[in-house]
């Protein structure tokens, strides 16, 4: 690993841009800026209480790391260089201390021993690969799920898959097609096996028996452009968060069956849930918030601002703290050579939440 000792620099003024109701005591403690920038996922680690933020750098500069931070801090403490495979999902075998990264462009899985920053896999299912977006670990059989993005359900040229990857070798074990039109977010539930994914060119959500690799259930998700999930396994319940309507809908983890459809935000992106405190929370990317709800009544409680754009949610289930990784606002696609890059103070941000 890379040392760092001036990768972050606190942005006080965040305080004052958490907007919450009177009844809620939400709170933003801490935004950090992290001056490598690029964020997307970011993941907590109980063995460390440390963060893992996936950052890719300015584009085109090939500069792509894994950025440690404190937990309780936010102060930085390490980087991993993985500019071979610039990584955008992440996620944490917490018993392994295996971290899991997916190069969505190059349709690669890196494998990072957390302990000590060093790769030790990559995964790739066939020459072309795949557009690979989501890790789920499945850590009580030491398994990886990957979502690899298709076209519409039943195009064989662009195939929705799940990926599984044995732990223990760090080999592509066997893939899982999946009915679902652009098939993208995936949450685990270990109390029945099954895995749960959804489809945002379909508007759907599917639950696969992991045992079988077979769909035994596959529903409407209740709103526009399906997007990331959440699973309340003890509740059987579901929380879809939708992209383009902004919505957060609750599903019956069994039946597919509608409980609760709620607006959060524009372009609602990430959502958590933790039942210790009871509240769900959604990264709403357009709107700039994050939505906290109760998981009861869901009732908002508050939408904090906690950057420019909300990336993923991360959750410290020993303390209940809750972090978001923002990214800022890059040039357009097309934006000709040597075109300035914006100026966003409120951007490549993490944000610490106490509930």
């Amino acid at each position: 690993m890379t040392p760092l000792r001036n990768g972050l620099m606190t942005v006080a003024a965040f305080a004052a841009l958490a907007i919450a109701s009177t009844a809620s005591a939400q709170t933003i403690e801490k935004t950090v800026k992290v001056e490598h920038g690029g964020l997307y996922e970011i993941v907590f680690n109980p063995a460390d209480n440390d963060l893992y933020v996936a950052a890719v750098g300015p584009r085109g500069a090939n500069q792509a790391q894994i950025i440690r931070l404190q937990g309780q801090t936010l102060e930085p403490e390490s980087s991993i260089d993985v500019s071979a495979n610039p990584l955008y999902g992440l996620n944490l075998n917490t018993r392994t201390q295996i971290l899991y990264g997916t190069d969505t462009r190059a349709g690669v899985i890196t494998a990072i021993n957390a302990r000590t920053g060093e790769v030790i896999g990559s995964v790739r299912n066939g020459e072309n690969g795949g557009h690979v977006r989501q890790v789920v670990v499945d850590e009580a059989n030491n398994k990886v799920y990957i979502t690899d993005v298709g076209g519409e359900a039943g195009d064989a040229a662009k195939p929705n898959l799940v990926w599984v990857i044995d732990g223990a070798t760090n080999t592509l074990e066997r893939t899982i097609p999946v009915q679902v039109g652009t098939l993208m977010g995936a949450a685990l539930d270990a109390s029945t096996n099954r895995l749960y994914v959804t489809g945002m060119g379909s508007n759907e959500v599917a639950a696969i028996d992991l045992a079988t690799g077979e769909t035994v259930g596959q529903w409407p998700s209740g709103a526009d452009a399906a997007i990331n999930i959440a699973v309340d396994s003890e509740g059987r319940r579901l929380f879809v968060a939708h992209q383009k309507s902004g919505e957060l809908t609750v599903l019956n983890a069994d039946t597919g069956a509608l409980i609760h459809k709620v607006a959060t935000g524009a372009g609602a992106l990430s959502v958590a849930y933790n039942g210790a405190v009871k509240q769900i929370y959604v990264a709403n990317r357009q709107a700039g918030t994050v939505t906290v709800l109760d998981s009861d009544t869901y009732a908002v409680k508050a939408n904090l601002e906690t950057g420019t754009f909300p990336q993923t949610i991360a959750i410290d289930r020993a303390t209940n703290a809750v972090y978001v990784s923002n990214k800022a606002r890059g040039l357009p696609r097309n934006a000709p050579a040597g075109t300035p890059v914006p100026v966003d103070p409120n951007g490549d941000v993490v944000t610490l939440i106490r509930p």
